[in-house]
């Protein structure tokens, strides 16, 4: 099936916190949520080469690759199962960098951790991967991943408290994912849209909103038809920072196929 996307044209600039927003930072204690129950995950911008932790707090764990599994031991109490409620220090040596992390146990699904990579080598390995590409096929690329969920090391991902947009009476918008190109100046949004009314088409043209953006590249929509109660993904790429016109001033169109080039 073809997906259309549109891509907004204007003047724009390569752009010149928080844990939610950027990954645990190297050398920076940071307290996560981890599931107390299941194996949690954390995935490093590199190859991971050490994970320190106390057996005595509770913790096991493997490191495999650039993937750290971590789970929370219980005990047995009169037939019983207590689970872990204190926090412990874990320790992940990534590509030369260390993380101290602080896992904080608590009942909820099994969760996974981003460590972001030093902003040099996040910026170096992202410029390298946009050398020379026009912006409309940055966009592209950048959409085709969103697609898959298969990002590079060097991008920070993530995951979406549930924020809901007012857009359309018949449409619930949620925003689930964020996705930030650091260096490139760009940044995919990932939003699940669900039908509320009647049988529709879905067309790009209706997201070009400010309430999805004040800075918009690009818009795809994975189905185009929906019934009632039916759910697509819709994704927005944007500027991180907006200079000049309106980057809804303008709109051209292309197609892809969700598969290869």
């Amino acid at each position: 099936m073809k997906k259309q996307i549109i891509i907004a044209t204007a003047i724009l600039a390569l752009w010149g916190s928080a844990h939610a927003e950027t990954g645990v930072p190297p050398e920076v204690p940071t307290m996560v949520e981890f599931s107390n129950k299941e194996i949690n995950r954390v995935v490093c911008s590199g190859p991971i080469s050490d994970l320190i932790f106390s057996k005595e707090k509770g913790l096991t764990g493997h490191f495999t690759g650039n993937n750290a599994y971590i789970k929370f031991t219980f005990e047995e109490i009169n037939g019983k199962r207590s689970y872990a409620s204190e926090p412990s220090e874990l320790y992940v040596v990534c590509d030369g960098s260390t993380y101290s992390l602080v896992a904080n146990p608590s009942d909820i699904p099994a969760a996974t951790v981003r460590l972001a990579p030093p902003k040099s080598e996040g910026v170096n390995k992202n410029l390298a991967l946009y050398k020379n590409m026009p912006i409309e096929k940055q966009a592209l690329k950048l959409i085709k991943e969103g697609y898959a969920g298969t990002y590079p090391s060097s991008y920070k991902v993530t995951e979406n408290k549930p924020a809901w947009i007012s857009l359309c009476s018949d449409l619930s918008v949620v925003l689930k994912e964020t996705v930030d190109v650091d260096g490139v100046g760009l940044r995919l949004k990932i939003f699940q849209v669900t039908l509320q009314g009647r049988e529709k088409d879905i067309d790009e043209k209706i997201f070009l909103s400010n309430q999805i953006s004040d800075s918009i590249l690009a818009v795809a929509v994975e189905d185009h038809k929906l019934r009632s109660g039916e759910k697509t993904r819709l994704f927005v790429v944007e500027k991180k920072e907006k200079d000049g016109p309106s980057a809804m001033d303008k709109t051209i169109k292309t197609t892809w196929s969700g598969e290869g080039e």
